[in-house]
């Protein structure tokens, strides 16, 4: 669904219908928005004093105090043992910011699942948005997510936001590629930066809200890196899981939308443009990842986020990112259908250990030597194991 034809289209028609957001600056609403708390883990995502302004927990801070007509209320960092300059930033963003930052910090690094589940245990607010430490957030991002949320009504537990990697615009893909999870047949996707190719013929026929020109929003069944969901909900599911034993936190949003469609809760997301993030990947080198405007702003973090980095954030070594995507998705289709799980046991085997032709996002590598690779999957196989044995 990425055809050039396609894509010029796609551009077109959000640029003259709602792409931008600069006529949200002129309405008001007639009623109030529900307070967010705002949720950022992070690990060692400010090697550079806050004078220096060349950080992307700094970057993604900046973005969120600019949000407008948003009802953001609260933000908590929570800091997983960095060893950089975490607490020197957010405390200079603390003492020039109008919305409350609470600050954090675990003893030891404990993960991203954990430090999330931590923070909503200091929220105060009934709805939180989680966030990640390397996203630049347009301003409107929690207005969108907070009005969307609102008006979709109580049966709608969470909501996903368009996450854009190192760019500004959506693809196109098609609805049923989109946030994806079906343990029988072993496909989960996300696919958070497109927008559907379906509502291209008639946008108008697919806005939730006409007035503000907000898009319609699609329901799906996996869930991401960045949305907003109900703490009620989010605490009797029991929040994120703790049992993970991968360094990147791989799946753990999976795990959370596995759980709320257990309970009987909706997922959706809204593909709007105007309510998107810019995931700047920072420690991933991709030279096909580039800005379309290299020079200006974005396109400059972006140059500074493309440098390969490990120990920050969840960034993790071509090695690991194998490991962590065959175990957590093992682990992820046995604990729900064991069939399944052998069936991309076996897939695996053959597209990563005998072709090596397995490709992740998370890496632009390939693992060397057919031992190499072998040793890498059955060390996963053999963690799932245990843990889909042990994982009650």
């Amino acid at each position: 669904m990425k055809t050039p034809q396609i894509q010029e289209n796609l551009q077109e028609i959000l640029k003259k219908d709602c792409l931008h957001a600069s006529y949200l600056d002129k309405f008001s609403l007639d009623f109030g928005l529900p307070n967010i708390t705002a949720i950022i883990p992070t690990f060692n995502r400010s090697p550079h004093s806050p004078e220096e302004d060349s950080n992307p927990l700094g970057w993604s801070l900046e973005s969120l105090l600019a949000q407008k007509n948003s009802g953001l209320d609260e933000i908590i960092i929570v800091d997983d043992a960095s060893t950089d300059y975490t607490k020197d930033v957010v405390r200079s963003f603390q003492e020039e910011s109008s919305v409350p930052i609470v600050y954090l910090k675990n003893k030891n690094n404990l993960g991203s699942s954990i430090s999330r589940n931590i923070a909503v245990r200091h929220s105060k607010n009934d709805l939180v948005m989680f966030l990640d430490d390397d996203c630049i957030f347009s301003r409107y991002m929690f207005f969108g997510a907070n009005f969307t949320l609102n008006k979709l009504g109580d049966f709608v537990a969470a909501l996903h936001l368009p996450v854009y990697h190192r760019k500004t615009v959506p693809d196109s893909v098609s609805i049923r590629d989109i946030g994806v999870l079906d343990l029988d047949r072993g496909i989960i996707t996300g696919n958070y930066d497109g927008f559907p190719v379906e509502y291209m013929e008639n946008l108008e026929d697919n806005l939730l809200e006409p007035n503000l020109k907000i898009v319609k929003p699609l329901e799906i069944k996996n869930l991401g890196g960045i949305f907003l969901i109900k703490k009620e909900v989010f605490k009797k599911i029991g929040g994120f899981p703790e049992f993970f034993t991968w360094k990147n936190g791989y799946r753990e949003e999976t795990d959370v939308a596995l759980r709320l469609s257990e309970n009987n809760y909706k997922m959706f997301f809204t593909p709007d443009p105007k309510f998107y993030c810019v995931h700047l990947k920072y420690g991933a080198n991709g030279d096909e990842d580039k800005h379309e405007n290299s020079g200006h702003v974005l396109g400059r973090l972006i140059e500074k986020s493309n440098i390969p980095r490990t120990g920050t954030g969840n960034r993790v070594d071509t090695k690991e990112w194998f490991y962590s995507f065959l175990l957590s998705t093992y682990t992820t289709l046995g604990r729900q259908n064991p069939n399944t799980a052998t069936q991309f046991q076996y897939e695996m085997y053959k597209q990563f250990v005998v072709n090596n032709e397995l490709s992740l996002a998370g890496t632009k590598s390939k693992i060397d030597g057919f031992k190499n690779r072998k040793d890498i999957f059955e060390k996963a196989i053999q963690e799932g194991g245990k843990l889909i044995g042990g994982i009650k």
